[in-house]
């Protein structure tokens, strides 16, 4: 049974480029109208541009943090799982939280709410989200590793360019570097 009557919307992308698409903005607009529907005060929102695989969320844990200041139960509403996380990593933050009744998960998409009284099927689908994310998180870079050893085999240049290099598209439009007439010198 959920008991939260406050709650911050996270809303997350992984890089600038995803935040001028508008994908925030619609984030946090699906958001505030789940927040309207369940009777949710919105204390905060969170607008997090950074990716959630890497080692430290500072954002992330900014909103943690703000979470755990509070005295009553508070939801954390996002637009999907893989919004808050895309691995367990976070998993030992949120659970204790969880199971103490100071924090709830709203997931606007999947329809589904973890709270302190969630039963194991509820639990399972949480858990389920965050392998599906990891899952495309692992795909993802099992894809950029094929690209890379490819270029590799065809002798294009992957990464960037050297002071005194330019990056240039040959004939066949492969990457390469040339050497940069001004910067040569370098």
């Amino acid at each position: 049974m959920t008991v939260a009557k406050v709650a911050i919307i996270l809303a997350r992308v992984s890089s600038k480029e995803q935040e001028e698409g508008y994908s925030i903005d619609a984030q946090v607009h699906r958001l505030q109208e789940y927040c309207k529907r369940k009777n949710l005060t919105v204390l905060e929102t969170f607008k997090i541009i950074e990716s959630s695989t890497i080692c430290h969320r500072r954002q992330f844990m900014e909103a943690i943090k703000y979470c755990k200041k509070y005295k009553q139960p508070i939801a954390i509403v996002a637009d999907k799982v893989d919004r808050v996380q895309r691995s367990f990593q976070e998993y030992p933050i949120l659970d204790p939280m969880i199971k103490e009744g100071k924090l709830e998960l709203h997931f606007n998409t999947e329809g589904y709410i973890i709270h302190k009284d969630s039963i194991s099927q509820e639990r399972l689908m949480w858990s389920i989200g965050v392998v599906m994310a990891q899952s495309y998180v692992d795909s993802m870079r099992d894809n950029i590793n094929r690209s890379i050893a490819q270029k590799l085999r065809s002798g294009e240049w992957i990464s960037t360019a050297p002071v005194g290099y330019l990056h240039v598209k040959r004939e066949n439009g492969k990457g390469d570097i040339v050497q940069d007439p001004e910067r040569a010198p370098l």
